[in-house]
């Protein structure tokens, strides 16, 4: 079987990769597993959060805000975002530090804004007031739903005629003549003209998998 694009891993990294990609090329997601989401997909509490991370993180958050709340018609029965709201609490001696974090949020979020011990105890009572200088509350935080997303990105892939195997766990590859011959355990062969390995954890397990170019360079 020959394919424009493999890519090892239907986690949501490559579930969204192929999702991209199957309107445009011929597409194969390998999963080693017998279904994807196995590993770190399925045991993921994702937050959406436009005040969290360094400025490309945040900036590619915000931009990925219309694709969630409004997904493409038939993506997922169910919405992907839901309302959670978040607090950072702070010790004795983060003051700065709470003031820093408070003018960041404040530059994508109107709504974050700063706790005092009594309000933050009054939110969660479960803390210790003499240990806390204060709190940052950013109420615009969401819960993402990984399940409708996951399974949203493989439904649109599939329907768009990409091919999802499972079982189908990577032994070799080698790239010559401008392809990649790639080996599955069970015995399979596929050909590529790209490889894309979205395999997370397991990406770089040499113990298992053994990559090869020509000239010799991995």
């Amino acid at each position: 079987m020959s394919y424009d694009f493999v890519i090892v891993g239907a986690g949501i990294a490559g579930a969204s990769l192929a999702y991209q990609l199957a309107p445009h090329a011929r597409v194969a997601l390998l999963e080693r597993e017998e279904q994807p989401g196995y590993h770190s997909t399925g045991r993921s509490a994702a937050l959406f959060m436009e005040t969290y991370g360094t400025p490309a993180i945040r900036a590619l958050t915000r931009a990925s805000r219309a694709f969630y709340i409004t997904p493409p018609p038939g993506f997922t029965e169910h919405p992907i975002l839901s309302p959670r709201g978040v607090v950072h609490v702070a010790q004795i001696g983060c003051e700065r530090e709470l003031e820093e974090e408070l003018a960041l949020a404040s530059q994508t979020s109107t709504q974050a804004e700063r706790l005092s011990v009594e309000q933050v105890c009054a939110r969660v009572p479960v803390l210790r007031g003499e240990l806390l200088c204060g709190a940052l509350y950013v109420p615009d935080a969401m819960d993402i739903d990984v399940h409708a997303l996951h399974q949203g990105y493989l439904r649109g892939f599939r329907a768009n005629g990409g091919q999802l195997l499972n079982h189908a766990e990577l032994a070799s590859a080698a790239f010559a003549d401008g392809a990649w011959a790639i080996e599955l355990t069970d015995g399979r062969s596929l050909r590529a003209t790209h490889l894309v390995d979205a395999a997370g954890a397991w990406a770089e397990a040499p113990h298992r998998l053994h990559l090869r170019a020509a000239g010799g360079h991995r």
